[in-house]
């Protein structure tokens, strides 16, 4: 009989358990179920981007100061999102049509994932409604987790180099990943949600026609249009007029083109910047109306009719604070409390942290600590006794890719 080596031999838990552990079983299964995170089609392409923002922090200190990694990571999350929603969503049909006449640009085809033309609510502060091509929102669950996971495994590869992360290929498994290094299994929660989903665009060598009593006619401005999509395509960031080239569908679009142009440090910093001058609306650092107003349009969660505001981005819903407290919580419970090596932490991970509920929902309960009736060893009118090994944190660590809240010393 072949035996198969177990997945991650080096995980301090599962098959390295001290003998009578009562969570083995429990963490052999969760072992058994992860893949490396760095296994994804994305991979080179967030390699690149972090290479060119290596660059482009080299040769600026401007830059450095302006762009820490609390916007290079959630602003790549967005791009590397961007093109997963691109290439499991493009489709002949569900693109629409703007003749740009009324501002001077050349006509183009939008592929949008929000209920808007994108390059109208910005240039004419006009939302003219377009037919949304987002994901289910389990679709977009897996993929947000895959791609946190993924940016997470090669920053820590970089700064952290003895600490790795693994994702969960179990659908139904407790954890979605596990970050581990010497002495250290923190379960991940992972509820990501993108800021700005960039459309897909075409430009057009000139306008459409269509076919209007027997004659030909201006194609209707926002008219549901198809497209072959044998020609060239683009992510389009409305908010700075600019455009990252994918060039047409192969078996690699479009991590292969993406890849090569994020390699450019002057591209890195057109990402970061269009990105962080989102965020900075988003966080109301910019009270201003005018294209501020308009740009707030470009972001998930702008509310009606363009996105419903319950997509906020990262933890910025009630509904995945909520859920997420109640899985760290289980962690502790089911898997941190158990540990006979105590070395498994309960971490939330979002994209995002959450600017406009944190106050409400998470602030009171940065500090709780938990254990059980059972570890009490002493108990008078006054005064119950636990020894500190049987007191837990509530959160080990809120780890958001824009800013965090640590618990524990061996997660800092």
């Amino acid at each position: 009989m072949t035996i198969t080596p177990p997945s991650f031999p080096d995980l301090p838990c599962g098959q390295r358990c001290l003998e009578g552990c009562p969570i083995q079983s429990k963490m052999i299964r969760l072992q058994a179920g992860l893949v490396s995170a760095a296994d994804d089609p994305a991979a080179p392409m967030v390699r690149a981007f972090f290479d060119g923002y290596a660059q482009l922090i080299e040769n600026s200190e401007e830059a450095r100061r302006i762009y820490p990694y609390t916007i290079v990571l959630p602003a790549l999350f967005d791009l590397v999102l961007s093109a997963k929603y691109a290439a499991r969503a493009i489709a002949n049909a569900g693109w629409t049509y703007c003749d740009g006449s009324d501002y001077g640009d050349r006509p183009a085809k939008y592929f949008p994932f929000l209920k808007a033309c994108p390059r109208c609510t910005v240039k004419r502060n006009h939302r003219p409604a377009a037919k949304s091509n987002k994901p289910p929102s389990d679709t977009i669950g897996t993929i947000a987790c895959d791609v946190t996971s993924l940016i997470l495994a090669e920053y820590l590869a970089r700064v952290a180099p003895g600490l790795h992360i693994a994702r969960s290929t179990q659908r139904a498994g407790d954890a979605d990943a596990v970050i581990y290094g010497d002495g250290l299994v923190a379960l991940a929660e992972i509820k990501s949600s993108p800021l700005v989903i960039y459309p897909l665009e075409i430009q057009l060598p000139e306008r459409l026609t269509e076919s209007r009593e027997g004659e030909a006619a201006p194609m209707a401005d926002h008219a549901s249009v198809t497209d072959d999509l044998t020609g060239p395509l683009s992510l389009y960031l409305p908010q700075w007029d600019a455009r990252i080239p994918l060039g047409p569908r192969d078996p690699a679009w479009p991590y292969a083109t993406l890849t090569r142009f994020v390699a450019d440090p002057g591209i890195v910093e057109i990402v970061l910047a269009a990105w962080r001058d989102l965020y900075e609306i988003y966080a109301g650092s910019r009270q201003g109306r005018g294209v501020t107003e308009r740009r707030r349009w470009l972001m998930c969660g702008c509310g009606s009719p363009v996105d419903d505001s319950k997509n906020a981005p990262g933890l910025d819903r009630t509904d995945d604070i909520k859920k997420g407290t109640y899985q760290v919580l289980k962690y502790g419970t089911s898997y941190k409390d158990q540990c006979l090596k105590r070395v498994i932490r309960a971490v939330l991970v979002s994209n995002v942290f959450p600017l406009r509920l944190y106050d409400t929902y998470l602030a009171d309960m940065e500090e709780v600590i938990w254990s059980k009736i059972r570890h009490i060893i002493s108990s008078d009118n006054d005064v119950m006794s636990f020894t500190k090994a049987h007191i837990f944190n509530l959160y080990d660590s809120l780890l958001c890719l824009t800013d965090s809240r640590y618990r524990d010393e061996q997660l800092l």
